[in-house]
């Protein structure tokens, strides 16, 4: 699929979801043998609430409306995928840190050893943690004083599901 194909798609997709709220998070066209999908992922554009499931019904919808009215995506049927970013998503930019601002994080750090730790604050080039320490199993755990971690040392990081 070309560029301008997904450009195609792009321009249907993102007023409807730009109508509705919220934010085009990703798009993609993918085939698998003669099956093809279209995968929209979307999210609110900020705060962190986690996106309605009524409401990203309604926006499929919309979008499915949409696509149908401008048919901008070229060849065979596909199946239309509209989803939410997950709870574990990647943490591959600011807004991402600041969508999940309360969370626990897993972080590989450019240098050093990966940890897990409490997402306090997110700013537009550094977030706010806060590990913990706990000596000896059955002992009460210490929290570490925040720390600032600049992006830039960010190899990877990741929410982590808290049970």
């Amino acid at each position: 699929m070309s560029s301008a194909d997904i450009t195609a798609i792009r321009n249907t997709v993102e007023p409807v979801v730009s109508t509705a709220g919220l934010y085009l998070e990703d798009l993609e066209l993918e085939a698998k043998g003669a099956q093809r999908t279209l995968r929209v992922v979307l999210d609110l554009p900020d705060g962190t609430e986690a996106l309605n499931l009524d409401r990203l019904a309604e926006v499929s919808r919309n979008i499915s409306a949409a696509l149908d009215e401008h048919d901008p995506v070229p060849g065979p049927p596909y199946e239309l995928e509209v989803s939410t970013p997950g709870a574990t998503r990647e943490l591959e930019t600011p807004r991402h840190w600041k969508r999940n601002v309360g969370h626990l994080v897993r972080v590989r750090p450019t240098e050093g050893e990966r940890f897990t730790a409490r997402l306090l604050e997110a700013h537009d080039d550094h977030a706010v943690l806060q590990r913990w320490h706990q000596p000896k199993k059955g002992m009460p755990i210490k929290y570490l004083e925040p720390e600032r971690l600049d992006y830039q040392n960010v190899r990877g990081a990741r929410v982590e599901v808290e049970i």
